[in-house]
């Protein structure tokens, strides 16, 4: 079955990786690891998961304004996720996407869905995004 969802364009770009959706939002800044990618908030449900590669499927993040300076670190050495699909418009993560553009030439998508339309990414295996925001099961 082939899904093709339009999504809204926060940051441009196109990407492919594994989808991970995540069950909670998640703190970049204390939740976790920019060095290894992985969640290291012990309460979160996906503890212990790495996000290296991975299309993140992410409610919203969580916490404070160090959030970006997370994002950008984990982008910068490679253990970060291939893009960000959110269900919410998230000025941390976009911000920190853009640092990441700005300062280390990465180019990694950010785009926006419904709650809705994210949980029918759920247990999917290959996800696609374009520089138009089309988000695609492949």
């Amino acid at each position: 079955m082939s899904r093709t969802i339009q999504a809204d364009v926060l940051i441009a770009g196109s990407a492919e990786g594994p989808a991970m959706v995540l069950e909670e939002s998640l703190s970049f800044w204390g939740g976790f690891d920019p060095q290894t990618g992985k969640i290291i908030d012990t309460h979160h449900p996906q503890y212990g998961e790495r996000v290296q590669n991975k299309v993140l499927f992410i409610p919203a993040s969580r916490g404070s304004a160090g959030t970006p300076g997370g994002i950008a670190e984990t982008l910068r050495n490679g253990s970060g996720p291939s893009a960000f699909v959110l269900a919410k418009r998230d000025v941390n993560i976009s911000v920190g996407a853009l640092v990441a553009n700005r300062l280390y030439g990465l180019e990694v998508p950010v785009i926006q869905i419904s709650l809705q339309n994210m949980e029918l990414f759920s247990g999917t295996d290959r996800v696609g995004i374009d520089r138009q925001g089309r988000l695609v099961l492949l």
